[in-house]
């Protein structure tokens, strides 16, 4: 084993990233079989991906005219609708996870569909082959012996070709499920942050759409060429081993078998391809297999090369020379690394293999069939197995009419024998690319697999039925196959607008000769009461100076479950419209509207009286929301002229043991064009969407550092807006001057409007 001295570094230190994709369900309820997790998809989704994909079989085919089922299927409109039942169906099941606060759920039916839509591409290829040969039976009864015979023939033929057909329909079929993958992306970063959502890479993993067992062809047209048998020039789980056992040098803990040992396999028994992985998984530690799968580890640990050309670039342009220094660091180290993973190749006897793996592309389509790509590359660099080679290509000589003359592999040979040290080097890091990415892709079509076969898809009505009543089953589907019952009303968010000036406008107005009720009710009203449908609005009470508008959230609809997220986004539109209209006043030479605003929340229903036919609602969260939109007088005359970077304050005065009493109400709001949440508010919202937290610092806004908090939310219409919220303790502050005293344990929540702060939390993401 090679030893490494002190030229090399510490795994630790180099910037390596880890790849890793879990898919747990550890949390969810099995079935009733105890086994599996019981799953009922759509019933009109599963008939829709049945027929698309018995059409795109039958397209993939190349079938001719006598075996088309629908002639004038329309393949525009029948793709978007096969995408938008997709996310519809997911969408569903990420409310579902939303209401049970239970992500794995949204992981059961991303894994569910795509179990069901790889089952079906064999079954509907069963059935499109069933098709063709009643075609078939309906010529031979006719008698009809030449159309017959070419029906055979064109048969034989899409039957030959049915490892091509099924990857190129789990090629497109996957990519249509990719695509809705995408469109949900905001939504699912909104509920559960971006960690949550898998990679897509999960996806649009080729072993995974093949559907079929890969074999040399798939490799050499999706990766590179090698093999899961000892025999086999480049073995898989022989170079696994080594890359790991390399790695772990590098970490400088092998020996004891520490943090990142990882003991060696035996390989001297030929298993299937798939044990073998798990037999290294089952020995190998997460995180160095984790190193493994990250494909730009490779760049990173040996590819002297890439960063030998960007150093003559930016030379070139006269870069920083700290720059031109660390890469020239970074290359020297990269050079030694590869010179010693190079050695252990070598030794192990697989660098021809490798440079055999890319060199035999341009010539083995000579020579397969009869040959497997395999065999070719084994003549390629395996001496002893040559003479077995030749002989099967004489005698399959006769049934192709043509002789296979060896003249392209010995030129072949002698090439990769030839090839110098430098070239073999090139190749050596571009076949680990493509190795490491065959070994992340492996690895993550095993995990599906393993996940899919915890789940029973099941379609048994009895079986449905018994795992509703014991509340063990996982139903996804489509939004109009949902109970549309009225539900009842479990919370609710109230909005309120204080409204301040609009009675000196209204005098100044009339003085001359004006009309208020037309220019308050065309630009402030109107704008306001057209945008209550985008957040789920609804009005509650509407005067002169107030406005308290509610959003109801409902049992059972999780998809509209984001009261508080709409309440905010509401507010902030609201303070928009106020703008656009002071500005308009401004040209017209009247005063401007202050406003301020208040988002109260009760966990429960409103109640509801009925003045006659007039609605009346009553709620704690209307007197809440009256609270925060207000502003003590005093306080904004004091502040007025302090050019403040925010438009919500709160104090709490220092009070005698007599005024104690007060409580809350004993706080002092500033609220200026600006809008504070209720702290049960924030905890509401905290649960309806992913909310990241940013200690930060802005010293040209805000001279202390402060808490931000940044989330997205969608709006009724599927846009999606961004909130930033500002968390401060409140201080205990002198009555007559506003000194602070101390810092109290209570906080206030601020819904920002300021620009720069969304423009510094955008740049931060």
């Amino acid at each position: 084993m090679l030893r490494f001295s002190n030229q090399y570094p510490n795994l630790k230190d180099l910037p390596l990233k880890t790849y890793n994709v879990d898919l747990p369900f550890n949390r969810l309820n099995l079935g009733v079989d105890n086994v599996r997790y019981d799953v009922h998809l759509s019933p009109e989704f599963q008939k829709t991906a049945e027929t698309f994909i018995f059409e795109l079989i039958i397209k993939h085919s190349e079938a001719s005219g006598q075996f088309i089922v629908s002639p004038d299927f329309n393949w525009a409109r029948e793709i978007d609708e096969f995408k938008r039942q997709c996310i519809d169906l997911l969408t569903h099941a990420v409310h579902q996870a939303k209401s049970m606060r239970e992500i794995q759920i949204d992981f059961l039916a991303q894994t569910a569909l795509v179990k069901m839509l790889s089952e079906n591409i064999q079954l509907q290829y069963e059935g499109v082959i069933k098709h063709f040969k009643t075609i078939i039976r309906k010529h031979e009864i006719s008698e009809k012996i030449e159309e017959t015979q070419k029906a055979r023939e064109e048969v034989a033929s899409i039957v030959h070709r049915k490892n091509n057909i099924l990857r190129n329909v789990g090629t497109e079929i996957f990519q249509y499920f990719i695509d809705a993958q995408n469109a949900l992306r905001e939504l699912r970063a909104s509920n559960f942050g971006t960690d949550a959502i898998l990679p897509e890479e999960l996806f649009s993993n080729p072993i995974l759409q093949s559907t079929m067992k890969p074999d040399g062809f798939f490799l050499i047209e999706n990766y590179v060429l090698l093999g899961h048998r000892v025999e086999d020039p480049v073995n898989y789980n022989a170079l696994i081993n080594i890359l790991a056992s390399f790695l772990n040098q590098l970490a400088g803990e092998a020996a004891e078998g520490h943090e990142y040992g990882v003991p060696p396999m035996d390989l001297s028994q030929d298993k299937a391809h798939s044990i073998q992985l798990k037999s290294y998984m089952s020995s190998a530690i997460p995180q160095i297999d984790g190193l493994i799968k990250c494909i730009d580890n490779m760049d990173i640990l040996f590819n002297s090369f890439q960063s030998l050309e960007t150093y003559s670039k930016l030379k070139a342009q006269k870069s920083d020379k700290q720059e031109l220094l660390n890469i020239k660091k970074a290359s020297k180290r990269q050079e030694n690394l590869l010179n010693s993973f190079f050695k252990r190749i070598t030794q192990e006897k697989m660098i021809d293999g490798i440079v055999a793996a890319y060199k035999m592309q341009l010539v083995f389509s000579n020579y397969s069939p009869p040959l497997s790509p395999q065999e070719c590359l084994q003549y390629l660099v395996v001496p002893k197995s040559r003479k077995n080679t030749v002989q099967k290509l004489k005698r399959f000589k006769k049934y192709y009419g043509r002789a296979f003359p060896l003249r392209s592999l010995n030129r072949a040979i002698i090439d990769i024998k030839s090839t110098p040290k430098r070239i073999q080097k090139i190749l050596l890091i571009r076949f680990l690319k493509d190795f490491v990415r065959y070994h992340r892709d492996l690895c993550n079509f095993n995990l599906i697999k393993d996940a899919g076969d915890c789940i029973n898809l099941t379609t048994d009505e009895k079986i449905i039925k018994l795992s509703r009543e014991n509340h063990t089953l996982y139903e996804f589907v489509l939004s109009h196959e949902e109970t549309v019952d009225k539900k009842a009303i479990i919370n609710h968010v109230v909005v309120k607008a204080d409204i301040r000036g609009s009675s000196v406008i209204i005098n100044q107005m009339k003085s001359q000769h004006l009309n208020p009720a037309s220019n308050f009710s065309l630009n402030f009203f109107d704008p306001i009461s057209k945008i209550l449908s985008l957040y789920g609005a609804t009005k509650v009470f509407i005067e002169g100076d107030a406005i308290i508008l509610a959003i109801f959230e409902h049992e059972g609809a999780p998809g509209r479950w984001y009261g508080m997220a709409r309440a905010c986004g509401l507010a902030i539109n609201i303070l928009n419209i106020v703008k656009k209209y002071n500005s308009i006043n401004q040209k017209n030479g009247l005063p401007s509207l202050d406003i301020g605003v208040g988002i109260g929340y009760n966990d429960a229903a409103p109640t509801f009286f009925y003045d006659g036919s007039n609605q009346i609602m009553i709620s704690p969260a209307i007197n809440v929301a009256d609270q925060l939109s207000g502003c003590n007088k005093a306080l904004r005359e004091r502040l007025s002229g302090a050019n403040l970077p925010f438009n919500v304050y709160v104090f709490q005065p220092a009070l005698d043991s007599n005024a104690a009493m007060l409580s809350d109400f004993a706080f002092l709001r500033y609220n200026v064009n600006g809008i504070e949440l209720a702290p049960d508010g924030f905890e509401k919202l905290n649960r309806e969407i992913h909310l990241k937290c940013i200690d930060t610092h802005l010293p040209d806004i805000h001279p202390v550092p402060m808490t931000l908090y940044t989330g997205t939310f969608p709006t009724v219409a599927g846009n999606y807006q961004r909130l930033v919220i500002r968390a401060s303790s409140i201080p205990e502050v002198s009555l007559a001057s506003l000194t602070p005293i101390r810092q109290t344990e209570k906080n206030f929540y601020e819904v920002c409007t300021n620009q720069k702060v969304y423009d510094h939390v955008k740049q931060s993401l």
